[in-house]
């Protein structure tokens, strides 16, 4: 756990449900109010991204058709979200706010359902302060079926309390939401570098979902159960998946996915000397690109998709070039090797699904050793158009629409 000022307060009396003056037709699960920051990366399930302060608590018998408001100290009045319950808990009720470090002495929360509304006091969170939690690295999925082994990395010289692992099923939308729903939820043990998704939790082997990490800060030091309560901060970072079929020798490192379709890798400990096997979601063709400092590419494998022969096209040193590549052949680079490159020729007769992780996995080595923090934006087809060779990048005009069809507050998760 990382060094910080302990509360003045046990974690009883910090979790008042002291009730102001309020009607009793909403009753709350004893022991579940909270508030905590929550540190999420960018995502493709609806979930609002950033440094977050969340807030809110169970409803007993059921949060359907209600919502929930903050009034912080300081007199900043969050405005009323609706509560949306999960399928593995429909007694949830959140909100949430930008973190403001100026608000986080204890907020007023008040909880609404026709004409009832509940009020209480919920906890400080003034131990959160500084550096939010990180990100874990070096995320992948091996094995085929549907019960994938995940592995990641956790930033070193931080051991969390707690860490829960969430499968989001992209294909089942919240109702009256634009979110993903949330079908399964487990806390496993805080030093635990991988996961084994078990079977009968309602993945499909055509499914499209998210894996959620949730790297957690308890208030008192101990163990995580489960309960937000006990949260005092966490991080929240989401890598989308579709289970794997046939033989898959490597482990294939997962993406985040953005809202706009861009993929965003961060895999630690790459170079020449062994291939980094990478799986974006493509339709018919992707362009790659290093992140900043990261070394550059030496070379790509391609998978064996539709005809199995592409078109390569990148810049070095001595200009621009563009060469046929067939599958499962190794294709090096220069010396010094090059920043981004773009591959096309992917039949559109292929049918891969844009929304699959897992439909192209590619293999990578680096001309030196360092991180992978680059990423990948697809290419896809102009459904509009007849010709299948003509197509269109995913760029900032898409990322204004997907935009305008989730307006919606989506600061809340689980």
């Amino acid at each position: 756990m990382r060094a910080r000022p302990w509360l003045a307060v046990s974690m009883v009396s910090a979790l008042w449900i002291g009730s102001l003056p309020a009607s009793a037709q909403i009753a709350l699960v004893p022991g579940t109010v909270n508030m905590f920051r929550d540190n999420r990366s960018a995502n493709d399930v609806g979930v609002g991204s950033g440094d977050i302060l969340q807030y809110g608590a169970d409803i007993a018998g059921g949060s359907a058709g209600a919502s929930l408001r903050g009034l912080a100290a300081t007199g900043f009045n969050d405005p009323a979200q609706a509560c949306n319950p999960l399928s593995v808990n429909a007694n949830f009720c959140a909100n949430g706010s930008a973190y403001n470090a100026a608000r986080l002495d204890p907020w007023t929360f008040t909880f609404t359902r026709g004409p009832d509304t509940l009020s209480v006091f919920g906890p400080s969170v003034t131990g959160a302060a500084g550096a939010p939690i990180a990100f874990p690295t070096s995320v992948t999925l091996s094995g085929t079926g549907l019960t994938p082994t995940i592995s990641w990395q956790v930033q070193p010289g931080f051991t969390p309390n707690g860490f829960r692992v969430q499968i989001f099923d992209k294909g089942r939308i919240i109702p009256g939401t634009t979110q993903a729903d949330i079908i399964y939820s487990t806390p496993v043990t805080p030093t635990a570098t991988s996961f084994t998704i078990p079977a009968g939790i309602g993945l499909s082997a055509t499914g499209n979902y998210a894996i959620n990490f949730q790297i957690i800060e308890t208030r008192d030091g101990l163990p995580f159960a489960g309960n937000n309560a006990q949260i005092l901060s966490r991080s929240n970072s989401y890598f989308d998946f579709s289970p794997l079929t046939g033989s898959v020798p490597h482990d294939i490192a997962l993406p985040t996915i953005t809202a706009s379709g861009v993929y965003t890798f961060h895999v630690d400990d790459v170079g020449p000397d062994h291939i980094t096997f990478i799986d974006p979601v493509v339709a018919i063709g992707y362009h790659y690109l290093t992140g900043a400092g990261d070394p550059n590419f030496g070379s790509v494998l391609l998978p064996d998709v539709g005809d199995g022969a592409y078109s390569l096209t990148f810049i070095d040193g001595i200009g621009s070039h563009t060469v046929g590549l067939l599958h499962d052949t190794q294709f090096f680079f220069g010396a010094g090797g090059v920043s981004d490159f773009t591959v096309e020729g992917i039949e559109a007769s292929a049918g891969l699904d844009p929304s699959n992780p897992t439909a192209f996995i590619t293999g990578l080595t680096f001309v030196g050793a360092g991180d992978f923090t680059g990423t990948m934006t697809p290419l896809t087809t102009v459904v509009a158009v007849p010709e299948p060779e003509t197509y269109v990048l995913m760029l900032a005009g898409l990322a204004l629409l997907l935009g305008a069809s989730r307006r919606r507050r989506a600061f809340v998760r689980a």
